[in-house]
């Protein structure tokens, strides 16, 4: 009886190791580049993702699913959530050209990069964006651009996370939460 055991669990521990072994493959072959928007719907709000104004974002989770979102506010919340899909392997943002004025509405297609290469302006009023307005630029030469004569300020990805939780945690500190 224990040789059976020990020969299921030798079994178990192999297909164990063969199915990681296949995930880790799967994983490596993932197009970690950005794919086009589309029809997406946003994995927060809903909202078909190229009708809302750029800058838009999409996380690719370690198991090949690829989640849309409709603004970089959209993005901090959805990244605050658990996901059945695992961690991000990859999060790009589209980047703003720093001629485009804020408070217009630019729904074309624009350049995506990674979302730790991004520049991420905050603090200038935009109309039209549910939530806080966060801007995305390719570099502090552009986001600078943009920030002449305002009282915005640029971040790094990580900067914005903290500024996005802080910000957060002090209006449901205001509103009695």
């Amino acid at each position: 009886m224990s040789r059976c055991a020990a020969s299921l669990a030798i079994a178990a521990l192999f297909l164990w190791a063969l199915g990681c072994a296949e995930s880790d493959r799967a994983f490596e072959s993932q197009d970690l580049r950005a794919a086009p928007i589309e029809v997406h719907e946003g994995a927060v709000c809903g909202m078909i993702v190229r009708d809302q104004s750029a800058p838009r974002a999409q996380v690719l989770h370690r198991d090949g699913t690829r989640s849309f979102v409709c603004s970089i506010g959209d993005l901090l919340a959805y990244l605050q959530a658990p996901s059945p899909h695992g961690a991000p392997s990859s999060i790009m943002v589209e980047v703003m050209d720093p001629s485009e004025a804020p408070m217009e509405s630019h729904t074309e297609p624009h350049p995506w990069i990674e979302a730790a290469d991004a520049i991420y302006v905050v603090g200038i009023p935009r109309r039209g964006i549910m939530g806080q307005p966060v801007l995305v630029y390719g570099d502090a030469a552009s986001a600078a651009i943009v920030l002449k004569g305002t009282s915005g300020e640029a971040l790094s990805f990580a900067e914005l996370e903290r500024w996005w939780l802080e910000f957060h945690r002090e209006t449901s500190d205001a509103s009695g939460e």
